[in-house]
């Protein structure tokens, strides 16, 4: 009996011990499971921030956000979809905002420009023959020449030829006139007038040389000298043709033979050979000018021709003239178009002078937002449109600029954009819009 009770005396304490373990390992179980339902909030800037209570991130101030609990679904809602979208289709921020406004504006463009010469008054002196300038009469270039004035004398001996050719057949076969009349086209296709031909006839001796006469009155100028033009920094330079631009073309004043071996801008001398074809001066009539003017591109197309033009040439007074020819196109390198204006000098305007020059619209109709708000992508354009608190590239197209205004197509009246559209572009080739 002794021994049992001391047996038992020794399973007590055991017990006690493992009752006392049972109970840790429930308490601890308990504690996991509260824990485990324990929100823990963090900063979506810094995730090193963590803390059990919501509260601002102490670095740089945010609101913390709670972290998902395991197992937890997170519902997209419409308006987190659209927060989750592509950086280069949506963008969330917050800046000025504007509406576009429909209204009516008067229209001036200035535009800059350079007085040049008429083409239309231009007049080439070619070389219906080739041969050796025996004389040459105009000795310096814008010298002063009338209509019928002689200008040269050049030694050709195929026109030299041609003219023992036709007296042959005078004196030894003047019966036969088709053939008479054969060479005597063949000289007025070499140059000769009927007057010169009748002087031949009478003579009977072909001259050593042939006269040629000015077809017009003007002043002379050398056959490669090029008209000025008005580049894209609105500066006077040199143009490579008589037009003062690619889009006039290549006047026949202008035109000159691959032969040519006068320097450029000089006239041709006694004693040079030519060959036929080459021109040998231009003569330029300055009863008409013409103006070049420097349109940009943005505002180019609404010009059009009869557009009122008030012309700045450095005097008291202004001068009126009408547009009268748009360029249809624009080179690669500029970003400006040519305008035409033909005047007639009652100004003391000098081939060359730079001119100021304003062109007055009538009134456009249209939907007109700032000029900022407008993001051009070369190919496109795109403003941010407002939708849920995020801004949407939208596509629109521009059609006329006034001052900080520009008119465009594309958005309603009711469309809520970004003013300045320049914050919200980070890199112009990655914008996807959708209309």
């Amino acid at each position: 009996m002794k021994r049992n009770w001391r047996n038992k005396a020794m399973i007590y304490p055991w017990g006690k011990i493992l009752l006392a373990v049972t109970m840790l390992f429930i308490f601890d179980a308990c504690r996991t499971k509260e824990t485990a339902h324990q929100d823990i909030y963090t900063c979506p800037m810094h995730p090193t921030v963590v803390t059990d209570k919501p509260g601002t991130c102490p670095v740089c101030g945010m609101e913390l956000v709670r972290k998902a609990r395991e197992g937890e679904e997170v519902k997209v809602t419409s308006d987190l979809a659209q927060r989750t979208k592509s950086p280069n289709e949506v963008v969330i921020t917050d800046i000025a905002t504007v509406k576009g406004e429909h209204k009516k504006l008067s229209i001036t463009l200035p535009a800059q420009g350079v007085v040049t010469y008429d083409t239309r008054y231009i007049s080439s002196i070619p070389a219906r023959i080739g041969g050796r300038l025996e004389k040459v009469y105009m000795k310096y270039v814008f010298q002063s020449v009338q209509k019928g004035q002689a200008i040269a004398e050049i030694y050709s001996p195929e026109l030299l030829a041609a003219q023992r050719e036709y007296l042959f057949l005078l004196k030894n076969d003047a019966g036969n006139t088709a053939l008479i009349e054969s060479a005597k086209n063949k000289l007025y296709l070499l140059g000769m007038s009927a007057k010169q031909l009748e002087a031949l006839a009478h003579r009977q001796e072909p001259p050593q040389t042939y006269t040629i006469y000015s077809p017009a009155s003007g002043y002379i100028i050398a056959a490669n000298t090029a008209a000025p033009s008005v580049n894209a920094s609105t500066t006077a330079s040199p143009a490579n043709d008589m037009g003062g631009s690619s889009m006039s073309g290549n006047s026949p004043a202008a035109s000159t033979s691959a032969a040519t071996t006068q320097p450029s801008g000089s006239l041709v001398r006694e004693g040079s050979y030519i060959n036929t074809g080459e021109t040998l001066f231009t003569v330029v009539n300055t009863s008409a000018l013409r103006i070049e003017l420097s349109v940009p591109i943005n505002d180019s197309n609404v010009l059009k021709k009869g557009d009122v033009i008030s012309l700045d040439t450095g005097t008291d007074s202004k001068q009126k003239a009408t547009v009268d020819f748009v360029q249809p196109f624009f080179d690669q390198n500029q970003s400006f178009i040519k305008v035409r204006v033909y005047i007639a000098p009652a100004e003391k305007l000098s081939v060359g002078q730079l001119i100021q020059a304003t062109v007055t619209l009538p009134e456009i109709e249209g939907l007109w937002v700032p000029r900022e708000s407008v993001v051009d992508l070369g190919l496109n354009k795109v403003v941010f449109a407002q939708r849920n608190g995020i801004f949407k590239p939208l596509p629109v197209t521009t059609s006329i600029y006034s001052g900080t205004l520009v008119s465009v197509k594309g958005i309603s009246s009711t469309d809520v954009i970004a003013a300045n559209a320049q914050y919200l572009v980070d890199s112009e080739s990655f914008i996807k819009a959708k209309p």
